[in-house]
């Protein structure tokens, strides 16, 4: 019998969750049926038993094409359940070799320098040139509590060498560091990686640090589009495509955790898209890891293999997934739409500004500021934000007002910045394909100045975000914005303040609540004919 408590004990549910908040049941039911429609032409299949045993797999990694590499819980004796925990557990890196007829040979555990017995050793990442590998070990504090920190390996002609632990600048101090994803680019590396470490977004966060000359910078969060109050786990990046694949329990999915993906690098993000069936489904999804062929690869789920075992769910398993040929099937309706809808389906975006920015006290009508720069400016006091917006508040009300503010930091303030992205880039489309595209700007502020001031800085917010487009897909809208190239026009509307006047002077209400905040915006929208 599988046993239960594997997947607590380690994988997942032992990391810390912080508070959610949840859908109403017709949110929810809604939302699972849009996903749920979204089945794409893919077959999963769960590999044979020389990978997955009756324990738990998961974190899989294919080298040279032949090579499955991945992280196996298991137990030294498998016991009957009534002496579970007096059996001996331990976590390895194992690899398997795959055949050219998709069969598997036995898994071997990697050799014992990289397992330590002592330590759970797992979610392993390549450079490469396949000679440095950085992993997760983790070991439980005097709580009770796993804790876990990334190591590194080199190998040359004797083998690996012996792990050393990565500098505290990204095993932060009474942290958990785990997942890591390492990429190499031309001028620099990034290694992303999870962690619960301080100033994050709440609960696990995906963060990366830039590695040059062999040296790690102080790690980045990815930011709000990417984290959230829940937990976000299990980053690999794309660097052919520029997509960041991860799992979550947070964003908009059918079951506990699914798999998302985002366009884009580092912290600056597109909007986050629910990969849909098959790879998501009512139980766990995660370690989504695409080959290069693009049709293939893997991921790691709780689900059940098959309608017999659908109760059999304790425990990771590895699928394989593979694209079916489509060439009999009818063309997608996707592929039918035009840009001018996909740019219609984007619209409107709300995006929104910190109190009196871009220039403060100023009755200028420009500024050199674009609106990426203030959103990221914005995002790096989100937290100073939320915590004012309920300062002097207690009990549930405090929780309620909290939850508010983060809920709207994330899926307004955040949210409408990746769906910004994702309108530029099917801006540049349209434009390419010959369309004629008409979009109209409204900028607004708070009732906190007069009403001669707030169209100043209704002005000045509507034209950062014409510089952004200035330089956005590198400068690609310069000649349709100074009207060399036809194409593109955009309107512009400053409303100021048209929300009531405020009854009250506190900051609290005025610079930080949630109505101030929803109020300093600009609306992208299509004009009303």
């Amino acid at each position: 019998m599988r046993h239960l408590y594997l997947l607590i004990g380690f994988c997942l549910l032992w990391l810390p969750v912080s508070a959610q908040v949840r859908l109403t049941d017709a949110q929810r039911a809604e939302q699972i049926r849009f996903i749920r429609q979204d089945t794409l032409p893919y077959s999963v299949t769960a590999l044979p038993p020389e990978v997955n045993s009756p324990f738990s797999e998961y974190s899989p990694t294919l080298l040279d094409d032949s090579i499955l590499l991945f992280t196996s819980m298991r137990a030294d004796v498998e016991e009957d359940n009534d002496r579970l925990f007096e059996t001996s557990w331990y976590c390895q890196l194992f690899q398997s070799k795959r055949n050219p007829d998709g069969s598997y040979e036995p898994a071997q555990a990697l050799p014992s320098s990289i397992n330590y017995r002592k330590t759970f050793n797992s979610n392993l990442s390549y450079n490469p040139t396949r000679r440095e590998l950085i992993y997760s070990r983790c070991l439980r504090n005097g709580a009770g509590e796993l804790r876990c920190s990334l190591w590194q390996s080199f190998r040359d002609s004797k083998g690996w060498s012996k792990p050393k632990r990565l500098p505290a600048v990204i095993n932060a101090e009474n942290a958990t560091t785990l997942q890591p994803c390492l990429i190499s680019l031309p001028e620099y590396d990034v290694l992303y990686f999870v962690s619960d470490r301080k100033n994050g977004m709440g609960g696990l966060d995906i963060w990366y640090s830039i590695r040059k000359n062999g040296t790690f910078e102080v790690p980045v969060n990815a930011g709000p589009i990417i984290n959230t109050e829940g937990n976000e786990i299990t980053p690999f990046y794309d660097k052919l495509k520029d997509i960041l694949y991860f799992s979550s329990n947070e964003h908009l999915g059918i079951g506990d955790y699914d798999i998302f993906y985002s366009e884009g690098a580092l912290s600056q993000w597109g909007e986050v898209s629910n990969m849909g069936v098959p790879f998501n489904s009512p139980y766990n999804d995660f370690y989504f890891y695409p080959l290069a062929d693009g049709r293939t690869g893997y991921f790691s789920s709780n689900r059940p293999h098959d309608a017999m075992t659908s109760e059999d769910t304790c425990c990771n398993d590895i699928f394989f997934y593979s694209r079916i040929n489509t060439d009999t099937l009818p063309t997608p309706v996707s592929d039918t739409v035009t840009w001018q809808e996909k740019i219609a389906a984007v619209l409107p975006i709300t995006l929104y500004f910190q109190n009196d920015q871009p220039n403060p006290k100023s009755l200028a009508d420009t500024t050199q500021l674009d609106y990426p720069t203030l959103y990221n400016r914005y995002v790096a006091e989100i937290q100073t934000y939320i915590t004012q917006s309920v300062s002097g508040m207690s009990g549930d009300t405090l929780i309620r007002g909290r939850r508010e503010m983060s809920a709207f930091m994330r899926d307004s303030v955040a949210g409408g910045y990746g769906r910004l992205l994702t309108l530029v880039r099917h801006l540049r489309e349209a434009l390419l394909a010959g369309d004629t595209v008409e979009l109209l700007i409204s900028g607004y502020a708070s009732p906190l100045h007069n009403s001669d001031y707030n169209l100043h800085l209704s002005n000045r917010r509507i034209v950062s975000l014409l510089n952004y487009l200035q330089v956005a897909e590198g400068r690609f809208f310069i000649p349709y914005l100074n009207g060399s190239l036809p194409g593109l026009r955009i309107l512009t509307n400053p409303q100021g303040a048209v929300g009531p006047a405020f009854t009250t002077n506190d900051p609290r209400e005025t610079v930080y609540g949630l109505r101030a905040a929803m109020e300093r915006k600009i609306v992208i929208s299509l004009p009303k004919d």
